[in-house]
This record gives C-alpha cells, structure tokens and sequence, in this order.
C-alpha cells in the first residue's frame, strides 16, 4: 500500500516570520522557491531601471515604486507571493502603503532581470504570471544578450534588441529606457 507523506504548505506568514527558514523566499503555489542574490550585470541593469522609474513617478506623484524585496501576494490557498526586481504600483490601486508585509495585488509594471543562474524562458515564464495576475506591462531583460521583452498584456509583446527605447505605455505613458544607455559601458 502507497502511502503520500503529508507536506506543508508554504504560506505568505511563513515567510513573514522572523528568523524562519522561507524569509528569503517567493511561494509558488505553495512551495518555497529560494531566490539567491544574482550579482554582476543583472542589478547593475536593474538599478538603470529603477532609479529613472522611481524619478518619473516621484516627479508625478504616481504611486509607489518598488525593489526586488517587496514580496506581492497574488494568490491564497495555495499562496503565491513574487517579488520582482523592480516594480511600480499606482496611488489609484494603492492610495497607502502597508506598514509592514505584502501588497495584496500584482504590480501596475514589473521588470524581470535574466541573472546569471536563470534562463532566458524562465525569465519570461515569470513575465507571463504577473500578466496573469493583472500586471499591464511586465519587461524581461537580458543584460547579456542585451534584449528587452516587452509585455502588454496576453499576446501582445515586442522584442528589442540592442537598440531602440523600451517603453512602460500604457501604464506609465512617458516612461522608457533606452536600450543604448540600460547596456551601455557593461563591458564584454
């Protein structure tokens, strides 16, 4: 007789617990995923991103910007809680910000940087969840190949590679980067 050994489910207060096991974790679908620190080009990329993000919507007073810490909880029983490495969520959606713990929604605007572990598909993988979950505009990027996925919503997207500005419309109408300047002086 097959007997299934009972596993716990990983929940959004588990990883909130201080000192416990899934602090550094994201849960998908209940299962703790441990997401290591990448290094190198992929923050340097990232942090390109985020601080003209975090300028433009200052400057506008939009909303709130996000780093890769910030834990969204997309789903309950069982949980999902993401984190990217960069994300925007409008005052609209969130006129306060939580004092402590996760925003219970997926991000106006989510950037996925490639980092060194991952892969390309992965990366998009995960772009394709935060669309899923009411994200409007989700970019992957690959510092190495120097290429921008741009998604909006299900079944729109567009590719740039090396060149050209990759734009956060309609969610952020005026914000881009320009993949010249997110690539530039990286090295080889």
């Amino acid at each position: 007789m097959l007997h299934q050994v009972p596993t716990k489910r990983i929940t959004a207060e588990d990883v909130l617990r201080a000192n416990g096991p899934w602090r550094n974790c994201e849960i998908w679908d209940g299962s703790a995923v441990v997401r290591d620190p990448s290094g190198g080009r992929a923050e340097a990329v990232a942090a390109r991103i985020v601080v003209p993000l975090g300028v433009h919507v200052r400057e506008r007073d939009l909303g709130w910007v996000f780093l890769s810490s910030q834990g969204f909880l997309l789903a309950r029983s069982p949980d999902r809680l993401l984190a990217a490495d960069g994300a925007y969520l409008s005052k609209a959606r969130l006129p306060v910000l939580p004092r402590r713990g996760f925003i219970p929604m997926a991000p106006d605007f989510a950037i996925e940087v490639r980092s060194p572990d991952d892969t390309w598909e992965a990366t998009v993988e995960k772009c394709g969840i935060w669309i899923a979950h009411g994200a409007g505009v989700v970019w992957a990027v690959d510092p190495d190949e120097e290429k921008v996925a741009v998604f909006r919503g299900v079944g729109e997207s567009e590719v740039l590679e090396r060149v050209g500005q990759a734009e956060a419309r309609p969610v952020l109408p005026g914000f881009g980067v320009d993949l010249a300047d997110l690539f530039g002086g990286l090295g080889p």
